[in-house]
């Protein structure tokens, strides 16, 4: 029997989430669309920015609990494409080439392995939500400290890390269950984009052409939006459902 260095008794699964990484960081495609992910957030900065200036431009450009919502919300879709070019392949790969069996011959549970896996795309995808939402509040706090040092804002940072965590930890768990069930990294990218794009296609024939408001639920990406929409205030008509039917949805597939 191998025994593994005394250090990696407790963190077994971490060998499989550094090299997944590297991999993955080591494409210059996925770094420029990791980049690209970062401009909404430069965006956001700059409207912060211009409110400070010129106060009556808050009126047009909200640097209230709206502005985090409808950045999060916007940065749902990079955690999608994240998920496809980053870790579609993930356990599909193994499956193709065999590598599982040399992964669960090691001292690993499978316990280990999905967690070490589902580190990457969760990594990823804070990495383009809760950081940036927490950098964004960090910066309004350094330029507009007038606004967001108010007692009855105090709820943005916990709102921003709730929300972030929520999208991260769903997405991840679905790119990493589609993965687990195909041997090609293509197919399984191309079943995610079905599934989030599909749905979601689905629920605007459904809402805009039959007016059944109750359609969001059908989509993962609405559901995620809705979250959102309620925890920031946010004013969207397209999701003025009661946030508990989002959120149960939400529950029931990351459990499934």
């Amino acid at each position: 029997r191998y025994e593994a260095r005394s250090p990696l008794h407790q963190v077994r699964f971490w060998p499989i989430t550094r090299e997944a990484l590297r991999l993955v960081l080591a494409k210059r495609a996925f770094l420029g669309l990791l980049a690209v992910s970062f401009l909404p957030f430069v965006v956001r900065v700059i409207q912060i920015y211009i409110v400070t200036r010129f106060p009556e431009a808050g009126r047009i450009l909200p640097i209230d609990g709206r502005l985090f919502g409808e950045f999060l919300n916007q940065q749902i879709g990079f955690t999608i494409l994240l998920s496809i070019f980053g870790a579609s392949g993930l356990v599909a790969n193994d499956l193709r080439t065999g590598a599982i069996l040399v992964y669960l011959s090691r001292p690993l549970t499978r316990r280990d392995y999905v967690a070490g896996k589902l580190l990457v795309p969760l990594l990823l995808n804070l990495a383009v939500t809760l950081v940036p939402g927490l950098a964004l509040y960090l910066v309004g706090l350094a330029l507009a400290p007038e606004q967001y040092l108010k007692w009855d804002l105090w709820w943005i940072a916990p709102a921003v890390v709730l929300h972030a965590t929520a999208v991260s930890l769903v997405v991840s768990l679905v790119i990493l269950a589609i993965s687990s069930l195909s041997r090609s990294a293509r197919v399984a990218g191309l079943s995610f984009v079905g599934l989030f794009f599909g749905l979601e296609m689905v629920r605007l024939v459904l809402q805009n052409g039959f007016h059944r408001r109750e359609a969001v639920l059908l989509s993962l990406q609405a559901d995620l939006k809705a979250l959102g929409v309620a925890l920031f205030g946010v004013v969207d008509r397209e999701l003025d459902v009661p946030w508990v039917w989002p959120l149960l949805v939400l529950v029931l597939v990351a459990l499934g």
